[in-house]
């Protein structure tokens, strides 16, 4: 599988009509990870590698005019553990939305393929009005309803349960005169998390703290992406991405 991956390093740039981002993960030694994208005149082919695991799979999309738009996808596994499955779903319709994934993977393997075991992630989205908007996120032992607001910034409100019950606090919204965002997400109470990001147009600034202590700060610089932070141990992951049209 090592060898594969070194070798994909430098074939899929010349094979791929699509993107390709490479890079490297650090934790206890150095792994290098690729993600590649095919594109097709419906869809695209997806292919993801790391030592010990690599996934092939397929998006695609169906436009259903006034009714909405319906999008679908597929991904099969091979590696260390055995094979996993993955199932996405995306669609809407006029104010309702929704967001599903299902899968399943005898054994995580950061940082393509974090999940381990039967996972399943389900959200949906229901626009009131030009200005509100409701969800509901269900996850794998995690519920989560929201309202928000959007009065110049966005400000959303809601509780959740992963366990004992938190309140959920956002805002978003537009910082200085050149069009930056920046966008905050706190959750306190039976689950501790802050997550931000700040996009300055073709630079970005994301970051995760939660508690107990773990979390990551990542730095986009156009096509280059640096991260650093604690899952299950300190790690480093550099990646640079490729587009073509």
């Amino acid at each position: 599988m090592n060898r594969l991956v070194w070798l994909l390093f430098f074939l899929v740039p010349i094979l791929a009509q699509g993107r390709l981002e490479a890079g490297a993960y650090l934790q206890g030694g150095v792994h290098p990870t690729l993600e590649a994208a095919l594109a097709l005149e419906e869809g695209e082919v997806l292919l993801r590698l790391q030592p010990g695991r690599g996934a092939l799979g397929y998006l695609g999309s169906l436009a259903l005019g006034p009714l909405g738009f319906l999008a679908y996808g597929v991904q099969g596994e091979v590696g260390e553990g055995g094979v996993g499955l993955a199932l996405f779903l995306e669609g809407g319709a006029g104010p309702l939305a929704l967001e599903g994934r299902l899968s399943y993977r005898p054994q995580g393997a950061l940082p393509l393929f974090p999940e381990e075991g039967l996972y399943g992630r389900l959200f949906f989205r229901y626009r009131l009005g030009p200005r509100e908007v409701v969800g509901l996120l269900l996850e794998r032992g995690r519920a989560e309803a929201t309202y928000a607001l959007r009065e110049g910034a966005t400000y959303t409100l809601g509780v959740g349960a992963e366990g004992p019950p938190y309140l959920v606090l956002g805002l978003r919204g537009e910082v200085g005169e050149g069009g930056e965002v920046l966008d905050l997400a706190l959750r306190l109470g039976g689950l501790n998390r802050l997550e931000g990001g700040l996009y300055l147009g073709q630079a970005s600034l994301l970051f995760i703290l939660s508690h107990p202590p773990a979390g990551s700060l990542t730095l986009w610089l156009g096509d280059l992406g640096l991260e650093a932070g604690f899952r299950q141990a300190p790690y480093a992951w550099v990646r640079y991405a490729w587009r073509w049209p």
